[in-house]
């Protein structure tokens, strides 16, 4: 079958008719269907930006020229799909949609499916065996860190950084979450030295000033969950969660993106050392942002910031992952509870608890907090603006013609 663009989109609308359009998720799973493993990425990422309102823009706007010039730079710039590509996709669905323009030929490459792409802004974290926890002679260690094996036996996909301000700003905008925050009591911020339950602090208003490349903050474990199903709606891929109330269930067999387990997160951290960190026996302000007035055992003292940094600030891990240390704590998926001592294939955690697992500790932490094998916890309710998270995704190729309807936002800024 001919895959191009056109003769995909002429055979959807002789099926479909022009309605197919105004609905976004169902105009992307038909063309992705009939593409058969061709430029699935273009079509993809066209229908993503057509679901924050371009669809109207383009129905609507007294300029259609300069509503596709503007498509054409949203996907070049956070896609990374060739300009004139770009163009002559748009081109061709205003036609089909609206009429106002005559066709141009289309003529797209061959493209391999996107189901085996790295996704934009992850890195491929491979299958081992690793020591978890942390030996008896480390320093400062905690009686919850007894050692034991554990095998990661697939390879899977992490965030390079962690989730963003500015990629949470487009989930909430594209869907209307309201985070546990902001319908509920506010969170807990850091002022006059205490923390305090503030009405109005969320991931909006930390109390200290963020940038669209900061990791967002404020947001509960629920919300953490939340912002992974939105994303494998966007991309087509089915949700690892299912949600209903305050009761999740995760599917191991689902190929969307999700949180990490703890023995994910900790694997991904240490990087292949054994040491307290993944930076060494030690840690600097200049390698991670915690409280530099605490150092880690007897140490030089360092820099206090007193907020977060943008992600990425930092060198990365053997991995290429950033801020593994400190900056924000992150959500895992496990219940926290103690370790087995017997060796472990895939451990995903207690099977009920009352906290998930958090780590990596934060801007505040003093460094002993920042270990590879330290665990801390929280309600999954819980909120501060010390709290974020990043993400994970199976390397693991999603059936051909999946209708689930499921992606991820806006690639955050920094090293690609």
């Amino acid at each position: 079958m001919d895959a191009h663009f056109e003769t995909i989109t002429n055979k959807a609308m002789q099926e479909h008719g022009v309605g197919l359009f105004a609905d976004t998720q169902n105009c992307r799973a038909t063309l992705v269907d009939y593409a058969e493993g061709k430029c699935q990425r273009e079509i993809r990422r066209l229908c993503t930006l057509l679901e924050v309102d371009a669809y109207n823009q383009i129905i609507t706007t007294q300029d259609i020229e300069l509503t596709k010039d503007h498509l054409v730079h949203d996907m070049f710039n956070e896609y990374s799909v060739d300009r004139t590509l770009a163009r002559e996709m748009i081109d061709f669905l205003v036609l089909v949609v609206c009429g106002k323009e005559a066709p141009v030929p289309i003529h797209v490459p061959p493209m391999m499916p996107v189901r085996s792409e790295i996704p934009v802004n992850f890195v491929k974290i491979p299958a081992g065996t690793f020591t978890m926890g942390s030996p008896t002679s480390e320093a400062n260690r905690y009686v919850d860190e007894g050692q034991h094996q554990v095998t990661i036996s697939k390879a899977f996909y992490m965030g390079k950084y962690e989730v963003t301000a500015g990629e949470f700003r487009h989930f909430v905008n594209a869907s209307g979450y309201k985070t546990e925050a902001e319908t509920s009591s506010g969170g807990y911020v850091w002022i006059n030295n205490n923390w305090a339950m503030k009405a109005d602090a969320n991931w909006k208003n930390p109390y200290f000033t963020q940038t669209e490349n900061s990791p967002v903050v404020c947001v509960s474990w629920n919300d953490a969950v939340q912002y992974c199903n939105w994303m494998n709606r966007q991309e087509g891929l089915t949700p690892a969660y299912t949600i209903n109330g305050m009761n999740v269930t995760w599917n191991p067999n689902a190929n969307g993106y999700r949180l990490p387990t703890e023995a994910e997160w900790e694997y991904a951290c240490r990087g292949g050392t054994t040491t307290p960190f993944s930076t060494g026996s030690n840690v600097s302000t200049s390698q991670a942002n915690y409280d530099g007035k605490y150092p880690y055992n007897g140490s030089a003292k360092g820099t206090y910031r007193g907020k977060t940094t943008p992600v990425g600030s930092f060198a990365a891990n053997a991995y290429g992952l950033y801020d593994m240390h400190g900056n924000v704590w992150e959500w895992c998926w496990d219940w926290y509870g103690d370790y087995s001592r017997s060796p472990q294939v895939d451990p995903t955690g207690a099977a009920v608890g009352s906290y998930r697992v958090l780590r990596g500790g934060d801007w505040i932490s003093n460094a002993r907090l920042l270990r590879s094998a330290f665990r801390n916890g929280y309600t999954p309710t819980y909120r501060c603006s010390y709290l974020g998270f990043r993400v994970v995704r199976p390397c693991v190729l999603p059936a051909r013609g999946a209708r689930s309807g499921k992606g991820h936002g806006t690639a955050p800024a920094g090293e690609t």
